[in-house]
């Protein structure tokens, strides 16, 4: 039977783990509000963008306007944890990863704790890094990919890019979409009108407009690295109280278990007390 020192240490112990639980989910309910606002403020930058979009696109003849199918292999980015404690965060991603991506596509895994998941499931993976510990390591893990992408095209064309991330959508449900980087469509900035008199550029418009596609895809990038970020440490949040809630009730069991030893040793004493005072009636 366990005795009873041995049961208030292994109180304590899960005491102090429950602590370091409730610790892990208030900075996780943090981060996700710290995302939040961020984002808010990503969708106003990229909206902005659309808008330049917009307003050079018009300024293409049709000859440029129109691009060829891209022929080249491509690349999959694959957002997905830094830490764990996330449940199955990485493996939904990566499912989505290899139903989307083609046999000749690189890919590249933002997210330290996604890589070893994906090199545990032999995945292809040709480069990595790590994925944002807090928010405001966003805009460098965009700056990453975005220098990866120029270094690839520095070899050959890179016309193909996709972005898979796991996106918060109502209700707080998790779900893992797949966005198109590349290749930039124009058609739909042609079809936006603003009303605005025609723009007025020192550039060239086909410059004018590879610089606001190259503003654009990097908003897109950190827009889906924030989004990333929020979802992992929802994740987290939610494994953080059904662990509280499983230390509660193991607390409570442990306590019931305790006032039953403690009601033992109590009866025991008080026996040894009778005991002895009838052993010493008995000898007088």
């Amino acid at each position: 039977m366990q005795r009873l020192p041995e049961l208030q240490a292994r109180i304590h112990n899960l005491s102090e783990l429950g602590n370091v639980v409730g610790a892990l989910r208030a900075v996780s309910a943090a981060r996700v509000q710290q995302a939040h606002l961020v984002l808010e403020s990503i969708r106003q930058y990229t909206e902005i963008i659309h808008e330049a979009l917009s307003e050079a696109a018009r300024t293409l003849d049709a000859a440029r306007r129109t691009k060829e199918a891209a022929a080249h292999p491509g690349f999959v980015i694959a957002f997905g944890s830094e830490h764990g404690f996330v449940g199955t965060f990485n493996d939904r991603v990566l499912d989505v990863v290899d139903g989307h991506r083609k046999a000749a596509d690189e890919l590249l895994v933002v997210g330290s704790r996604a890589e070893l998941v994906a090199r545990e499931r032999r995945e292809p993976i040709s480069w990595s890094c790590q994925s944002a510990s807090a928010v405001s390591g966003v805009d460098e893990v965009a700056l990453l990919l975005a220098e990866r992408l120029s270094l690839a095209g520095a070899r050959r064309p890179v016309d193909r890019v996709s972005l898979v991330y796991t996106r918060i959508t109502e209700g707080a449900a998790a779900r893992v979409v797949i966005e198109t980087l590349l290749p930039f469509d124009v058609e739909p900035y042609l079809k936006n009108e603003t009303g605005r008199p025609k723009v007025v550029s020192n550039l060239s418009p086909l410059r004018l407009l590879d610089g606001l596609v190259d503003e654009l895809l990097f908003a897109q990038l950190a827009h889906a690295a924030t989004e990333s970020f929020a979802s992992e440490n929802v994740a987290r949040l939610s494994a953080m109280q059904a662990a509280t809630e499983n230390v509660a009730d193991k607390l409570d069991d442990l306590g019931r278990l305790e006032r039953e030893l403690r009601q033992e040793e109590i009866t025991t004493e008080l026996l040894d007390v009778v005991t002895g005072a009838e052993a010493v009636i008995g000898a007088r």
